[in-house]
């Protein structure tokens, strides 16, 4: 039973989330089709989801709102993990690394949260996807170079490391070949973390009026369009709230299960 349970929590959000960014591909209607005569029709078998208030399908837009959301996250989190590993590792063994400047620094970046660099690129370069994916990976970058920078001066002072060196093995193999591995699950509990942050700050942002540009469908501005009708068609907003929790929920358990090593806690 307790294997049946692990297996669920490993391969459920999985599914999850690759439907949510692949769904799109099975979408019944045109997202952006508008027919004002079937405006906030209720689920049936040509709209499974109903219309909104421009008789455009619900289901088919929350579709394509996955597949832009989670591409932008899915984007930017191979992104961090790339640079972020890269420049964690080089860091971590190197002296620059350990420089008291350099690390005051450093956390002092790694502590402005990741919604300030929004605001401020946002504000510089207008709302697009690209500006999105730059101003979510930056700050997500200082963070994973944070960690692996961390881990990696931990790993330098252990046992295993230090019959590498007197052996005679490279820097560089000793990061790839001794290294990397026992650091790169912490690399993806973050990313996983990471990614249910970056969802709920592409939402949020869209919900408040700063899209990701004209013709783009996301949840956030789905939610913040179907609240003016809430009362009249409550799934407008419930709907696509729901898959925003359900993605968040599917990372961070996929977190979770990198953080445990597949253990269930009681």
């Amino acid at each position: 039973m307790k294997k049946l349970h692990i297996l669920f929590l490993s391969i459920l959000p999985a599914l999850v989330i690759l439907f949510c960014f692949l769904g799109f591909l099975a979408a019944p209607n045109n997202p952006e089709e508008v027919v004002i005569t079937q405006s906030f029709l209720t689920p049936c078998a040509e709209y499974p989801l109903g219309t909104d208030q421009y008789g455009r399908c619900v289901l088919s837009r929350i579709l394509y709102g996955g597949y832009t959301t989670l591409g932008i996250v899915l984007m930017g989190s191979a992104i961090v993990m790339t640079v972020g590993i890269l420049l964690g590792l080089l860091l971590g063994q190197g002296k620059a690394g350990r420089n008291v400047l350099f690390e005051s620094i450093l956390n002092a970046v790694t502590a402005i949260p990741p919604i300030a660099y929004l605001i401020i690129f946002i504000s510089t370069w207008g709302n697009s996807v690209s500006t999105m994916v730059v101003a979510l990976t930056v700050s997500l970058i200082l963070r994973m170079i944070k960690l692996v920078k961390t881990k990696t001066e931990l790993e330098y002072s252990k046992a295993y490391v230090l019959c590498a060196v007197s052996s005679g093995a490279s820097h560089f193999r000793i990061l790839l070949v001794h290294i990397l591995p026992n650091l790169i699950r912490d690399a993806f509990r973050f990313s996983c973390l990471s990614a249910g942050e970056m969802i709920l700050s592409i939402s949020g942002f869209s919900f408040i009026g700063l899209s990701l540009g004209e013709g783009v469908i996301d949840w956030g501005s789905m939610v913040s369009e179907g609240r003016t009708s809430f009362g009249l068609a409550p799934g407008l907003v419930l709907y696509p709230m729901l898959f925003i929790f359900l993605c968040v929920l599917s990372f961070n358990l996929l977190g979770r299960q990198l953080e445990s090593g597949g253990r269930i806690d009681a």
